[in-house]
């Protein structure tokens, strides 16, 4: 173990993902067949569509890292009716911004996997694409602050963190408090394959006066393969699952979503390895 890292240094600019993820079922002519003992044909033919976007601008220092990121996810399902006319709801909506700062404490390196760690600060603020209808845009400020293991071999990130949270819509205003875990875990396979995994859990702890939801618990959890089809372009099969818990409903809410994922994702700028002390540029 070492104080800190020199592994990287400067600006590195990710275009970490860009990715669509979709799913069809085309039904055509079931209600003639209504009275047959066919699964087959039951339903309405839907279209369901989900788009991931996610930029990190990092700024990497011999002490300090900061860690800013983009986040824009969307989708909806497109339900086709027996009568040719078509609903459609969403079911995916969030644009994130974020800055971290984090302190470059120590270096770990255990043979098998090797990573950073330290304290941090992060600040977010979300929002939505298009309002959900009788509630009007959501805008939630979050504060954060905590530790975590970060940039590892197959552990990208290992956070445990205290966080303020602040709804300023309205009509689902809340002034909250609770703790939050996270981990980020990537391993290859094979030079083509990787396996990617991710889950976050937030417990809502304290409420404070005037907020008009009573949140319990969120989870997020999202896993895929990756095979790379040409350089920067990759599909791989996706599965997203979210579940919300408020402390005054009894029974909670979840989403989840399976399906294929064409994705692309490049490093535009890297990082570079800062210079040895006995180096000098000529």
């Amino acid at each position: 173990m070492t104080d800190v890292s020199s592994e990287k240094d400067g600006l590195e600019l990710d275009l970490n993902r860009i990715a669509l993820n979709f799913s069809q079922n085309s039904l055509s002519n079931q209600s003639l067949y209504s009275s047959f003992s066919d699964s087959n044909l039951s339903g309405n033919s839907q279209l369901a569509l989900q788009f991931f976007f996610t930029f990190n601008a990092n700024y990497y220092s011999m002490r300090f890292v900061s860690f800013n990121s983009m986040i824009a996810e969307y989708g909806f399902t497109e339900i086709k009716q027996t009568d040719s006319s078509t609903i459609r709801n969403k079911s995916l909506d969030r644009l994130l911004f974020s800055t971290d700062y984090t302190q470059r404490s120590w270096d770990f390196d255990l043979g098998f996997e090797s990573f950073e760690a330290g304290p941090f600060l992060k600040a977010s603020y979300q929002t939505e694409f298009n309002p959900t209808p009788a509630l009007g845009r959501r805008h939630i400020i979050n504060y954060v602050l905590g530790a975590k293991l970060f940039d590892g071999k197959y552990i990208k990130s290992l956070y445990f963190d205290f966080f303020g949270e602040h709804d300023l819509n309205r009509t689902t205003e809340f002034n909250g408090f609770g703790a939050e875990l996270g981990i980020s875990l990537e391993y290859w396979l094979n030079k083509s394959v990787r396996f990617l995994y991710s889950m976050n859990f937030k417990h809502y702890i304290i409420d404070f006066r005037g907020s008009r939801i009573l949140p319990e618990y969120q989870f997020l959890i999202e896993t895929r393969i990756e095979a790379n089809l040409f350089r920067t372009l990759s599909i791989s099969p996706t599965l997203r699952y979210y579940r919300l818990k408020a402390k005054d409903i009894e029974i909670p809410a979840s989403n989840l979503i399976l399906g294929v994922s064409l994705n692309f994702g490049k490093v535009l700028k890297p990082a570079a390895k800062p210079l040895d002390k006995y180096q000098f540029l000529y």
